[in-house]
């Protein structure tokens, strides 16, 4: 007999509208820029003119370790209330308010605090972004909608070194223009993408008590889930390596090649790049090549990551060897050689990984458990525990170029244990 206090089945999701659609891919645009401010202004101003190096690296670290213990306890809220949008959209505006925060001169201590703010909310944030990709992509096509959201997200890139530096505003206008660009891309996303999911019955703090006893005991399950398990380590060493080159770029860069930049020696396939803004503009030359790459091979991969994901990946940190090594061999001495290297081959691990990781979370995740899932891919993409604080601790003892090679490290961990990870002919049955 049925029981009237069962839980309703839940519903099948609304068609895939092209506007909703269209909506979430504009999003991962929006909060690129933000990426893009804190890669090529906030940390070179930082680092450089208020020598805080190290201070942008702790606190990189103590921000991700924070936004990854609780992505998995707001994941599984996010299952259990069913309004990702919610807080999607307060994560998405307190990022947006700290970001412009950095505009108003109240210390070294207030600029840090900020970016700990910002910082921590754009990584949750992503956590309720990624949620819903489910709802506006069917399963045939996610990895090809990933990869357009990450393609055209480099578009926000673009913009901030195309559109807002050329400016020459002082880097406080720069910090309140990018939050006004990420306000306005983000909108569309924020009012028409929503989660169709009926909530679950419970008070908000028994949603919280759910949360909490469902994570312990997806951790208690990993173990016993090998290709979810193993994936979740290589990912966790992939994306460390990729949050701290993404967070040091600009600076990585203007610290090799400002010597050659001063003595009017830095050329570019026929550019010279000489006088006082030589440095910035090398800099704007190199950071829009590595986004325009990102966004057509986020494109270009996105068939291929439906058909293979886990191909895609390992490409990617293979990519991502050649990157350093080249980065590290070339810099300061040859900018083609950088550009072949550290930029092509960078731009490619950025957009593989970041493009295929998506899918296969959503190939190893129950159907009614997407946003909890996402929680634990969400530790793995945060948690910057290791990158950051020793290129900040290594760079500010040693130099740049040691600081980014003992990054391999992780990297070849992270394909080593991808190399464990098999993947389900058919997708999980909700447990």
């Amino acid at each position: 007999m049925h029981d009237p206090r069962e839980q309703p089945t839940v519903p099948p999701p609304p068609p895939i509208s092209g506007l909703r659609t269209g909506a979430w891919i504009l999003y991962d645009l929006a909060n690129t820029v933000y990426a893009a401010v804190l890669t090529f202004v906030f940390t070179p101003y930082v680092a450089g003119t208020l020598q805080g190096r190290e201070a942008v690296g702790y606190t990189q670290t103590v921000s991700m370790v924070l936004a990854g213990l609780l992505v998995p306890i707001l994941g599984a809220l996010s299952d259990h209330t069913a309004r990702t949008r919610r807080y999607l959209v307060i994560a998405t505006l307190l990022c947006i308010a700290a970001m412009i925060g950095w505009a108003f001169d109240f210390g070294f201590a207030w600029i840090i605090g900020c970016f700990f703010v910002a910082n921590l909310a754009f990584n949750t944030s992503l956590l309720f972004y990624n949620s819903l990709l489910p709802y506006v992509a069917d399963e045939a096509h996610v990895g090809r909608v990933s990869g357009l959201g990450v393609g055209v997200g480099y578009g926000g890139t673009i913009a901030v070194l195309g559109v807002i530096m050329p400016l020459g505003l002082p880097v406080s206008g720069t910090f309140a223009v990018a939050g006004a660009l990420f306000f306005v891309t983000a909108l569309p996303c924020l009012l028409l993408v929503r989660d169709p999911r009926p909530p679950q019955q419970g008070k908000a703090r028994d949603a919280i008590a759910a949360a909490l006893k469902s994570l312990r005991s997806t951790l208690r399950e990993l173990p016993r889930h090998r290709p979810l398990f193993f994936f979740l380590l290589g990912n966790f060493c992939l994306m460390d390596v990729l949050n701290t080159a993404v967070l040091f770029f600009a600076d990585f860069t203007t610290d090799c090649f400002g010597g050659m930049a001063n003595r009017g020696e830095l050329a570019l396939l026929g550019m010279k790049f000489t006088g006082d803004g030589a440095m910035s503009s090398f800099l704007l030359v190199v950071g829009l090549t590595l986004n325009a790459l990102a966004l057509v091979f986020g494109i270009g991969l996105g068939r291929l990551t439906d058909r293979a994901p886990l191909r895609v990946m390992r490409l990617g940190a293979a990519g991502f060897f050649l990157a350093l090594f080249g980065g590290a061999w070339f810099g300061g001495n040859s900018a083609l050689g950088y550009l072949l290297t550290l930029v092509t081959m960078g731009a490619f691990g950025l957009s593989a990984i970041q493009t295929a990781g998506r899918k296969v979370v959503i190939m190893l995740a129950p159907k009614d458990r997407v946003g909890e899932f996402f929680g634990l891919y969400g530790i793995t993409t945060k948690l910057s525990v290791f990158g950051s604080s020793i290129y900040g601790f290594l760079a500010t003892r040693s130099d740049v170029k040691t600081a980014m090679l003992a990054q391999s490290v992780q990297l070849l961990l992270g394909v080593l244990f991808l190399a464990l990870v098999r993947l389900p002919k058919t997708r999980p049955a909700s447990a």
